[in-house]
């Protein structure tokens, strides 16, 4: 039986997936009704099950490759049951050029085994970065990602998933050729926004999601030429750190009374950098100073050979991001050598993406470079580190999946520490050359394997370095018992929300001048409650919204400040935690929040369609 969510071919009797645990279902495609084993017809309605699939195999592509309309919405029923809300959402339309000429020269048998198998995959890379399909319409495809789970980088996570869609169909492509003489390929777009999500009611016809969001992703997938992904503006604005793009110009789209600023994804970028510091106006780092104090003394105290392991802590948003970028134009001015990784949201599940991101920075390695590359790159640049290399370069490169027989048919266990050692050896010889900082930026997205690697190494290395580990605060790099055995090599910065004073001095600090519209002022300290990034983003939003103007030596708003114009990026953050809060507790917290900014007890109780546990749900949302 294959896993509609991951496509796993599981046994014929599962009832859940080996690969991911999801629950496999019989289920009636006409009514709906769930059943344990097959039949010849639905006890429910009567349904010949005979001329159709089984419901949890009915979305795999593989099975049909043009599933109706209402099993798509059975299939996010499945995945979640989403109560009516406003939710920012990316929706990623693709389709299939050349299905036409397919469908003339082929036999239909032919033309299925074809589709099957492409959507089958783009199920598995639209599940990869935890998107789900809504539906697949002809020889298109429309996939959503940011419910019912909304990540912050839910645009990156869209193109990303479009690339490799699009990588996918061309590897296919030779092969249709061969046969019909014309290529296959896809053509893209891709659209963030506001949607309304609710109830899914099948015989309505009712999908769940609606709002033009969706219209306008499905438009720019038209305009789209084969092999194109294009963007609005706003997924532009969120991934342009992470992707190179090429401005289509202004373009008047089916619909749309105003034309529609829209881009052309071109190539990955080598250094991508973090979804926030973007903006437009940047105000100066306000607040911090004891903080960054610390961090200048321990350049001091590295260059008399005394290193420093620090722990940057915060809520998303909070400068740490901007606390390091200060640090660090502060430290290449001293001459001191800069080493850094990074972990995504997206990378959460590959092991070890963190060390590898440290390696191909470390030793010059690209994402397009091929195997026999990446190897050479190993091999010299290993060798020009550490003297005895041979031990070390086979553990390196399996990690990047190159066969060395030392490292091949050894048990996990020793493999580990064959690449804990490797590690310490590296990292040493990098500090013992020159001064050196190691950043090691977003641990909260770090996978398992490397953070337990992270923390050896970090409590065995003693070569002189600054180690910055920066994270938010539901990640602990150390338990007490180790934080106590470091003694003052380590030491904790937590960054918390500015003061009101320290929030309205950065306000003046961006729009550089004392002449702010007091609904502005009341504005952030209201709603922005003392984060640097919320501030930022809010004011460049606005702006952008040309809501608001410039005024002489000063800023005037030209209009009401609505909901609309609060920038997707913060939206994208805080549905992030509330999505990670338990359905009660979320549901408490919207209930909550139609009363009002702050609410009496007893009217919640009142107006709650909870019976009971309203008042847990309150203390664990207060204690988070």
């Amino acid at each position: 039986m294959r896993c509609p969510k991951c496509q796993f071919d599981n046994r014929a009797e599962a009832k859940f997936c080996k690969e991911c645990g999801t629950k496999l279902e019989l289920a009636c495609p006409e009514c709906g009704a769930k059943f344990s084993s097959p039949g010849k017809f639905c006890d429910e309605c009567g349904h010949d099950l005979s001329k159709t699939t089984k419901i949890s195999t009915v979305n795999d592509p593989a099975f049909e490759s043009h599933p109706p309309e209402h099993i798509a919405a059975n299939n996010l029923m499945r995945h979640s049951p989403i109560d009516g809300e406003r939710k920012h959402v990316t929706v990623l339309f693709s389709d299939l050029t050349g299905y036409t000429a397919m469908s003339e020269k082929l036999d239909p048998e032919d033309v299925k085994g074809i589709t099957s198998r492409i959507f089958g995959a783009i199920s598995k890379i639209v599940y990869k970065y935890d998107g789900f399909i809504e539906k697949y319409a002809g020889d298109a495809v429309m996939a959503i990602f940011g419910v019912p789970k909304a990540h912050e980088d839910d645009p990156i996570r869209a193109i990303k998933a479009a690339r490799e869609i699009h990588d996918m169909v061309d590897d296919i492509s030779p092969e249709v050729e061969s046969m019909v003489g014309k290529a296959v390929s896809m053509h893209t777009g891709i659209n963030s926004g506001l949607v309304i999500t609710g109830e899914v009611v099948l015989e309505k016809g009712i999908h769940g999601i609606a709002g033009d969001t969706l219209n306008v992703a499905s438009r720019l997938c038209s305009i789209a030429t084969a092999g194109e992904i294009l963007v609005s503006q706003e997924v532009f604005r969120q991934a342009f750190g992470h992707f190179a793009f090429e401005g289509k110009g202004p373009i008047q789209v089916k619909g749309k009374t105003e034309p529609l600023l829209i881009y052309r994804v071109t190539t990955n970028r080598e250094d991508p950098k973090s979804l926030h510091g973007f903006s437009v106006l940047r105000a100066h780092l306000i607040g911090r100073k004891p903080e960054m104090m610390e961090l200048v003394d321990a350049v001091v105290n590295l260059k008399k050979g005394r290193g420093r392991i620090f722990s940057i802590c915060g809520e998303a948003g909070t400068g740490k991001s901007r606390l390091v970028e200060e640090f660090r134009t502060h430290s290449d001015a001293h001459g001191i050598q800069w080493f850094e990784c990074h972990a995504y949201p997206y990378t959460q599940n590959i092991p070890y993406f963190p060390l590898m991101d440290l390696l191909n920075r470390i030793l010059g390695i690209k994402e397009e470079d091929p195997p026999k590359t990446v190897r050479h790159k190993i091999e010299s640049g290993i060798a020009s580190l550490v003297e005895e290399a041979d031990g070390i370069i086979p553990y390196i490169g399996s990690l990047y999946a190159i066969d060395y027989p030392e490292a091949t048919g050894v048990s996990p266990e020793f493999w580990k520490a064959k690449l804990q050692e490797t590690m310490k050896t590296v990292l040493s010889a990098l500090a013992l050359r020159s001064p050196t900082v190691f950043l090691l930026e977003n641990l909260h997205w770090a996978d398992p394997s490397y953070v337990k690697l992270l923390r050896h190494t970090l409590l065995e290395v003693r070569e002189p370095a600054i180690v910055l580990c920066v994270y938010r605060p539901t990640f602990s790099l150390f338990t007490s018992h180790q934080h106590k055995g470091m003694g003052k090599i380590f030491s904790e910065i937590q960054l918390h929300p500015l003061s009101p004073t320290e929030a309205q001095d950065m306000l003046t600090s961006l729009l550089m001048t004392e002449r702010i519209p007091q609904e502005l002022r009341r504005l952030v300290q209201e709603k922005a409650e003392g984060n640097p990034f919320y501030i930022e983003e809010m004011v460049n939003s606005l702006i952008e919204s040309e809501i608001l103007l410039r005024d002489g030596k000063g800023w005037k708003l030209t209009g009401p400040i609505q909901e609309s114009s609060i920038s997707s990026t913060i939206h994208g953050i805080i549905n992030e935690r509330l999505d990670r809060l338990e359905h009660e507790s979320k549901h408490v917290l919207q209930e909550a929040s139609v009363i009002g900014r702050s609410f009496l007890f007893e009217i919640l109780q009142k107006i709650s369609t909870m019976q009971q546990g309203i008042d847990r749900c309150i203390r664990s949302l207060e204690q988070r």
